[in-house]
């Protein structure tokens, strides 16, 4: 499911991976509409089979849900 997820980050529109090192990856995802510059952070704990996420804006003090919108995508793209 690792190598899946990552295989679907890298085909996303508006997302650009800065870090791929095996177990951990960082993107960076730009808003179309504001041109907002988000961070997303995946790291596979694999003796625990865990992926943990971290979706969080660059600027401003409210995200109106888009970063836990976003983490739900990403979830929803490791259900079968």
């Amino acid at each position: 499911l690792w190598l899946e997820l990552k295989e679907w980050v890298a085909l996303q529109l508006y997302w650009e991976i800065t870090v791929d090192e095996g177990i951990l990856m960082h993107a960076i995802v730009t808003t179309p509409l504001m041109i907002f510059r988000d961070d997303v952070q995946l790291l596979f704990v694999a003796e625990d089979q865990l992926i943990q996420v971290r979706s969080y804006s660059q600027l401003g003090l409210s995200d109106m849900g888009t970063n836990a919108r976003r983490i739900e995508t990403l979830r929803d793209q490791l259900k079968p």
